[in-house]
């Protein structure tokens, strides 16, 4: 991969394994329910550098998501790349999934005006892949990535 190819929009599939009081910056102190979030994100270069940080313990906290890694654990990676559509990838899963996908208010969108690029999900397995295809991302295997 190039310099130019890396970059791009990217998913996230974070696992919860229990309920968690969490306070992700700025946003109120909340109750992350056990179970799978959705979190969008976008990378105008260094795309695979910007998610091996998201997989990384040891970082700085800056971003919303950082909070939520504390606690939680990335399953699964998605990836579009040369692509920037973060807010309609947001757009498209809020409208995709209407009751199956709930956003979290304000989480990850401090600088747009989306309801949030976090979504609670309470999909199947099957159901998260048709997602993915639906969106037109790839999976990444974590592995893969350098950390």
């Amino acid at each position: 991969m190039t310099e130019e190819q890396d970059r791009g929009t990217y998913i996230l599939l974070i696992g919860l394994s229990k309920t968690r009081r969490i306070k992700p910056g700025k946003l109120p102190e909340t109750d992350y329910q056990r179970g799978i979030y959705l979190y969008v994100g976008r990378a105008r270069k260094g795309l695979r550098a910007r998610i091996g940080r998201h997989l990384r313990s040891q970082k700085k906290i800056f971003w919303h998501v950082d909070y939520l890694l504390q606690n939680a654990k990335v399953e699964d990676i998605w990836v579009r790349e040369d692509y920037f559509g973060e807010c309609l990838t947001a757009s498209r899963i809020k409208e995709f999934l209407t009751d199956k996908a709930t956003p979290i208010k304000g989480f990850g969108s401090s600088d747009c005006s989306c309801p949030g690029h976090l979504f609670y999900s309470s999909l199947s397995a099957q159901e998260l892949t048709a997602l993915r295809k639906k969106l037109g991302f790839e999976k990444v295997k974590i592995h893969e990535i350098r950390v």
